[in-house]
């Protein structure tokens, strides 16, 4: 597999308020320079935020839900799900 970046971005409105960029790779995912431009973009409003980093709601189900909203490259959003699934954010 070969590495990606992915960000997650937490915005009211059009402001972001917080930006957190992570490599997967090899089944793992370790936080970079959130200043690095990432394959996928994952954005949410605080309160999905949350939810989401007390472990009560998975990226994949936001993201079918329309809870997270995702920009970028799909065929790198498939590749990396699998991974972000199963890694809990800190």
């Amino acid at each position: 597999m070969s590495d990606n970046l992915v960000a997650y971005v937490v915005a009211k409105g059009k402001t972001e308020l917080s930006r957190r960029v992570v490599r997967v790779a090899d089944g793992s995912v370790s936080d970079v320079d959130p200043s690095e431009t990432a394959d996928v973009t994952f954005t949410m409003t605080p309160d999905i935020a949350s939810d989401f980093d007390a472990g009560k709601l998975d990226v994949s189900v936001g993201f079918m839900r329309g809870a997270i909203k995702m920009s970028g490259d799909p065929g790198v959003l498939l590749r990396v799900l699998p991974t972000l699934r199963s890694t809990p954010r800190t």
